[in-house]
């Protein structure tokens, strides 16, 4: 299993299997920033999925790519008989989520085989390789219970969301994103790919399926850190946008906000998948080398 770090949503990887770096084109305390305002935005219908997912709340949960915790806290706060876990390669940003916490290095998750019971996964895969994910679902097989499941967040962008006014013009502007997020590796259609990946390396019953949230719930400047131009302005400074791209960026943003029928809906998605055997009935996480 590579070396993975957190993503841009979610978790970095620090080696050439990942297509994100925290921080690049940006000051670090600015992305997390936002990933904490990300976070907030889709927390809720996140949390919602886990639930129907079976996600036990009185087990031991690893927030896999935890990065700086912006996932972590808020699920030790709404789980507070589970055992949440944040787990990272990163130790930087892994010093901001009080403990427990742990380090991954040389690619593996520090605790005892079969001793967790959820796994959530998010806005990791679309950073990895094919090779890396594949690696990637092998290792949380390994440390999932029987009947332990894993929850995978991560993006579509053929079906990212929808705004009102619409913006085709700004179609080719994101399709040098993805481009450029390819070239690295990484993959911005990765969630389709996941559930036959997780049975092919032994999960089974992996399920797809979305939830959104709108500006019908949230009020629309929320939005901004999905669908406005600050998510880019890394991009300008990478070179992978020009700065015409990050007006056009700015123009269809405002227009939303200036139409009084202006609305934004983002589509949350996820797989869910489960480890063969007997559904689990909660435990402390072992780490590798302590008695269970």
């Amino acid at each position: 299993m590579p070396t993975h770090t957190k993503s841009a949503e979610g978790a970095t990887v620090r080696a050439p299997t990942s297509s994100y770096r925290p921080g690049t084109g940006r000051p670090r305390a600015d992305e997390m920033d936002r990933l904490d305002r990300q976070a907030q935005l889709t927390f809720d219908v996140e949390l919602g999925l886990l639930r129907e997912g079976g996600l036990r709340t009185d087990g031991t949960l690893l927030d896999l790519g935890s990065g700086n915790g912006a996932i972590t806290t808020r699920l030790r706060e709404r789980l507070p008989e589970a055992t949440v876990v944040g787990v990272d390669v990163d130790p930087e940003l892994l010093a901001l989520v009080p403990a427990p916490s742990l380090l991954i290095e040389d690619g593996r998750i520090p605790v005892e085989d079969e001793s967790v019971d959820d796994v959530l996964v998010r806005f990791v895969a679309q950073h990895l390789t094919p090779a890396a994910r594949l690696d990637l679902w092998t290792e949380v097989l390994r440390v999932l219970a029987p009947g332990g499941r894993v929850h995978v967040v991560d993006v579509d962008d053929t079906a990212s969301g929808v705004t009102t006014p619409l913006q085709p013009g700004l179609a080719p502007i994101f399709a040098k994103l993805h481009h450029a997020q390819a070239a690295d590796g990484g993959d911005r259609m990765v969630i389709g790919k996941v559930a036959p990946e997780l049975e092919a390396v032994g999960f089974v019953h992996a399920q797809q399926v979305r939830d959104a949230v709108s500006s019908s719930e949230r009020p629309i400047e929320d939005f901004a850190v999905h669908v406005g131009p600050e998510r880019h302005v890394p991009h300008v400074s990478t070179g992978v946008l020009s700065l015409a791209d990050l007006a056009a960026i700015t123009r269809g943003w405002q227009a939303i906000l200036a139409d009084p029928a202006g609305s934004v809906c983002v589509y949350v998605h996820l797989v869910r998948a489960s480890k063969p055997g007997p559904v689990s009935m909660g435990s402390a996480p072992t780490t590798e080398g302590e008695a269970p």
